[in-house]
């Protein structure tokens, strides 16, 4: 999830191998919204999950009146995380609360930080204190997918295409920018800057012209090659990190701090991009296995909701937003960004759904 700060651009598939089993098992107890196999759902926890999603105003708005469709949804990614352990159990797939942990890191990168990836992650219906349990189901899926292709060949040239394609989110640099109009001036904050490190957020806000980053200190967060004009670009990725510099562009003089500089290698890569490349094989036998568990299990739906089959249906595409490659508000005149569009990123995506390739971070800058 670049990786990058706004609602994902475009839905995942839901679950396509759903089954109807509003037969299986007997009828849910009373106060129950569905029985998975042994594990009950109750309404108080349905109840509960909904009410944590709609304390965010965003959500509440964007759900209007049509609450009962909400807790359909919000059912029906309860059901679908009992049927995705079922079915990772039964194909021997775990993850570590290590796993877990980076992926929210990486989401959190992606996002421009904790909290903007839980902002985020409330406005599409998933609350804060739900959201590590959705990444976990995340991971998971992922596990389980990749465990199912292990032994579908891939191409190395492919692999090697994806990689490039998708370069953007596998060679970032981390700046912070003072911009100016006036080469002197750019010289003078230049030197005061490099004689005290410590000065450049305030200086930035006291002096940068750019409003989408000035307050917060400059900084433009991660960059990835091709989302920034070219001549500030290629400085910035040819600087050490800790470096100090000065690029002109056409926004005028820029007086640059480099951060940081982060890559990720093929081989690092190969496991997303696999899943990118086979992203049809991953979900046929994803989809294929989880019926399989539900079939196993056993899903009974309180008849309010519909069946299993029906919340499959309905279920809206739910996906936590895609993380940005800035933390700093929307671009402006003086933001060094590319008219070129960024490459698509990972996703994450609810339980019954896939997370390969399904959206677009926007463009860096303040």
């Amino acid at each position: 999830m670049t990786r990058t700060s706004r609602r994902l651009a475009g839905g995942t598939a839901i679950l396509a191998a759903a089954v109807a089993l509003s037969g299986c098992g007997a009828a849910p107890r009373a106060g129950a919204a569905a029985v998975v196999g042994t594990t009950r759902i109750s309404d108080g926890s349905l109840e509960q999950i909904v009410s944590r999603s709609l304390a965010d105003p965003t959500a509440a708005r964007a759900v209007g009146d049509n609450r009962n469709d909400y807790f359909r949804q919000a059912l029906t990614r309860l059901i679908n995380r009992v049927v995705l352990n079922q079915g990772a159990a039964d194909n021997g797939v775990s993850v570590t609360a290590g796993q877990v942990d980076d992926r929210l890191a990486q989401f959190e990168q992606q996002s421009g930080g904790p909290a903007a990836l839980r902002q985020q992650a409330a406005q599409s219906g998933v609350a804060p204190a739900d959201l590590r349990d959705f990444v976990k189901d995340v991971v998971l899926r992922d596990a389980l997918g990749d465990k199912l292709t292990a032994g579908v060949p891939v191409d190395p040239k492919a692999l090697q295409d994806a990689y490039n394609a998708n370069l953007a989110q596998y060679d970032q640099v981390h700046a912070a920018h003072i911009l100016v109009n006036d080469q002197a001036q750019a010289q003078q904050l230049l030197g005061r800057v490099q004689a005290d490190p410590g000065s450049f957020a305030a200086l930035a806000a006291q002096f940068s012209t750019d409003t989408g980053s000035k307050d917060a200190g400059g900084d433009l967060g991660f960059t990835g090659r091709g989302q920034l004009v070219k001549p500030f670009e290629d400085a910035i990725f040819a600087a050490q990190p800790g470096d100090y510099l000065l690029v002109q562009t056409q926004y005028g003089f820029h007086v640059v701090h480099v951060i940081e500089h982060r890559t990720t290698s093929l081989s690092q890569a190969t496991p997303e991009l696999r899943r990118q490349v086979l992203r049809q094989q991953v979900e046929e036998r994803t989809n294929a296995a989880m019926a399989a568990a539900a079939k196993e299990l056993g899903v009974t739906v309180n008849p309010r909701f519909g069946t299993y089959q029906d919340l499959q249906v309905v279920a809206a595409p739910d996906t936590v937003s895609s993380p940005g490659t800035t933390t700093a508000g929307t671009p402006t005149a003086g933001t060094p960004t590319a008219s070129t569009p960024a490459s698509p990123t990972p996703v994450p995506a609810a339980p019954g759904q896939s997370s390969a390739g399904s959206g677009a971070p926007s463009p860096a800058g303040g």
